[in-house]
């Protein structure tokens, strides 16, 4: 598939998204970008929000592959409270609700931005999709709204640690939940 097909396709989600509710922005490679991008605000209430980006590229004997990402800086979290925010606490919740979600995935980095080290919780998912028909339009849909939900337990579980909670205890309500 050539770049143009690939831009068209994000084209017409971009169309497709804003026909259901959702804004973007389609950000085009170039010297900033390095491959064309959707980008969602995503708002799940007054609180909370999160910029996903969503690429679409062609991986040869495999098909089209629609990316969404979206991170999150927790610096300010470690800094506000370093008992309960240790890389191992971070990690030990991450993979555990790693294995309670379904599909997706959260990630946990640190980065270097400015000479500084910076800790980031991704949120990651990918799909096969030519995102040529409604039915894959619809699919994508429910790909943003889930990724809302995994994001708003992320940040329960977050502020359950910043409150002091355990990470057993704070993967114990997730749980609960999630099990609703």
């Amino acid at each position: 598939m050539k770049k143009a097909e690939l831009r068209e396709g994000l084209q017409r989600l971009k169309a497709y998204l804003g026909g259901r509710g959702f804004e973007s922005m389609l950000l085009e490679e170039g010297a900033e970008m390095e491959l064309d991008s959707l980008l969602l605000p995503l708002e799940i209430n007054d609180e909370l929000s999160i910029d996903i980006s969503c690429n679409f590229v062609h991986v040869p004997e495999f098909g089209d592959m629609l990316q969404y990402y979206g991170h999150l800086e927790v610096d300010g979290l470690f800094a506000e409270n370093p008992e309960s925010f240790t890389e191992y606490n971070v990690l030990q919740m991450l993979n555990a609700m790693n294995q309670m979600i379904p599909v997706g995935q959260f990630l946990f980095m640190q980065e270097q931005a400015d000479g500084e080290e910076q800790n980031v919780i991704g949120i990651r998912y990918t799909m096969l999709t030519a995102l040529d028909n409604e039915v894959e339009m619809e699919k994508c849909v429910s790909v943003i709204q889930f990724l809302m939900h995994i994001y708003e337990l992320l940040c329960s579980g977050l502020m359950l640690l910043l409150e002091g909670e355990t990470v057993q205890s704070a993967l114990h309500i997730i749980a609960d939940a999630i099990n609703l």
